[in-house]
Formats: C-alpha cells, sequence, structure tokens
C-alpha cells in the first residue's frame, strides 16, 4: 500500500510539473505548446469558446500580447486583437477572420523556400495558406500542393507564378493576404531620399524609351535564329540590341535576361521594359505601351507590333 502511495504523490508531482513548464514558459514556447494546425480557420469574435480561441490566445502570446489563457475572446482579448491588425495594416475589428489567421500564423522570419524544403517555416507557411483559402496540409514538406497553391496565390496578385515562397510571398501573407496592407506597410518604414530616387525614375524612363526607338528603327527586319542585327534579329538579339543602344549590356538570352533589373507588374510596364512569354522564358520583347510589344518572333515573320494578349505572359523587367 504505502508503495502505491508513493507511486500515486510520484505520479501527481510529474504532472504538476508539466503544467508548471507549459504555464510558465516564454511566448513562443508556449505558442509550440498549443494546436494552431486545423483543417480550416473558423471567425473568432468576442465570445467565442474553444480549441481555436486558444489557438488565437496562443499566437498573440508569441506575438508579444498577453491574452488570458483561457479559450476565451474576451472583451480585453479583443483590443488585443485590433493591436495585432493595426500593427499588421488590417482593418481594426477585433475578429480573427481569415486575413488575421493569415497574419497570425505566417508571423516570423521571410526565408525562401521551394519544393524539397523541410520544417518548421514550411508548416508555418502552410497553416497561412489554409486560413487565406489555399487549403494545403501542415506536412512540415514543400511538394507539389505547397507549390501549386503558392502559385495561385502568385497569379491572383499578377505575379511570375515560380511556385516559390520568396519574400513577397511572406510579406503579403504576414499582412493578412493582402498587396494593399502589405504596400502600406513599406510606406510607413522610413523612407530614403526621394529627390535621388525620383533622379533614378527619370533616367531609368530614358534609357527605355532609347531601347524602344531603337527597336522602332528594327521594325520590318527578318527574323533568324541566333541572329543580333543589323538586318535580321531573333528575339533575345533584339531586345540586347535594343539596351545595347540604351547603354546597357543585357545577357545573350531571354532566360538570362529574365534575371537581369527589377521585376516590374504588368499594370506598372513603361516603354522600353523587358516582356517575357511563354513556360519557360522560351520568347521576350519590349514594351511598347498600349498593351503592345515589339518583338523578333519567327522565321518568315518580320519584327513587328502585337498585342501582349496574344502571348501567355510570364512576367517582366526593368534592366535599368
Amino acid at each position: 500500500m504505502r508503495r502505491i502511495l508513493k507511486m500515486l504523490v510520484g505520479t501527481g508531482a510529474s504532472f504538476a510539473l508539466a503544467a508548471t513548464v507549459m504555464i510558465g514558459a516564454p511566448p513562443a514556447a508556449s505558442a509550440a505548446q498549443c494546436t494552431v494546425t486545423f483543417n480550416s480557420y473558423h471567425t473568432v469574435r468576442h465570445g467565442t469558446k474553444g480549441r481555436q480561441t486558444r489557438a488565437v490566445e496562443c499566437l498573440l502570446r508569441s506575438a508579444g500580447y498577453h491574452p488570458r489563457m483561457n479559450s476565451y475572446l474576451s472583451r480585453a482579448d479583443v483590443s488585443k486583437v485590433k493591436s495585432f491588425q493595426r500593427r499588421s495594416h488590417l482593418s481594426a475589428t477585433g475578429s480573427v477572420d481569415s486575413h488575421t489567421w493569415a497574419a497570425l500564423l505566417s508571423r516570423g522570419s521571410r526565408p525562401t523556400l521551394s519544393v524539397g524544403s523541410r520544417g518548421a517555416s514550411v508548416q508555418r507557411l502552410q497553416r497561412a495558406l489554409t486560413a487565406s483559402g489555399l487549403h494545403v496540409p501542415a506536412t512540415g514538406y514543400y511538394g507539389s500542393m505547397t507549390r501549386n497553391a503558392v502559385r495561385s496565390l502568385q497569379g491572383a496578385h499578377r505575379w511570375h507564378r515560380t511556385g516559390k515562397a520568396t519574400g513577397s510571398v511572406w510579406q503579403v501573407l504576414q499582412h493578412g493576404g493582402s498587396v494593399k496592407a502589405a504596400a502600406k506597410a513599406k510606406k510607413a518604414s522610413p523612407k530614403k531620399r526621394t529627390t535621388v530616387t525620383k533622379k533614378k525614375k527619370v533616367a531609368s524612363s530614358a534609357k527605355g524609351r532609347k531601347a524602344l526607338a531603337f527597336a522602332k528603327k528594327q521594325l520590318g527586319d527578318s527574323y533568324r535564329y541566333g541572329a543580333t542585327g543589323p538586318n535580321s534579329w531573333d528575339c533575345s538579339g533584339l531586345t540586347s540590341g535594343a539596351w545595347k543602344a540604351a547603354g546597357v549590356k543585357l545577357p545573350r538570352t531571354s532566360q538570362a535576361q529574365f534575371r537581369v533589373g527589377k521585376r516590374v507588374s504588368k499594370s506598372h510596364l513603361r516603354p522600353g521594359d523587358l516582356v517575357f512569354f511563354y513556360s519557360g522564358i522560351r520568347h521576350v520583347a519590349i514594351y511598347a505601351g498600349n498593351g503592345k510589344v515589339i518583338h523578333a518572333s519567327r522565321p518568315g515573320t518580320p519584327v513587328q507590333y502585337l498585342k501582349m494578349k496574344y502571348m501567355p505572359y510570364m512576367g517582366a523587367r526593368r534592366p535599368a
């Protein structure tokens, strides 16, 4: 009987110790000891109880807020949710909707992830994608399902659909899946001298116009694979020749040119920008304005204008 009593006392002490470790753990550890993985994430508002409310409490604590850990969203907790939402440039409603879930779940570092990546950051990404409506099992392995979900997110924002989780993907998720909120966050960050930026923009647009002017002079020239002028061109030969006239040296192939300069969204194209088409980045052209490009396309077809909508758009770059 004494042995049984000793065993019971010892077991009770172990449970007490375990409870103390959980309650007394630092914020990051307490979040890790909470269940934050669900098949779907429901809106948690004032008065909501249960496991998902508990998850919100854990995530808020991990973010530096200190709600009561009682699986009940009180008015005090709503105030903390609003503070987090304002910090993330979201609407401060106090309810944890899909945008707030995504921001809470993706909070942290922004590592570049791709197919084959594993670990806690992958799981964090998968949870945030699920909260955003792109359902991905939180396995911690970056497979085809995660890649396709990231591609869907990129496509929704008219980005190049690489399937890689880059800093831009993280930034949007950390602001609730909203490009506008992410842009607000960027604007809120300390600004550098605008005069220098304006001068660079003027110089950049001038070079783009020079590149376009050169391309216009080649209209009607013949296409020949591997040709770089002066009377015959292939697609990347024409673009490299145009930007050479503007004082910028480009690599020879369309794939290599796709890694030059800075990425430009479709809605912000300027004359002279490089525009890329077809999977595998097999074609490049010069943006001419009004949704048109100048390009050297194939044998038997001269250098000409073409509306972008007739080719599958893959992205755009501004060399300088």
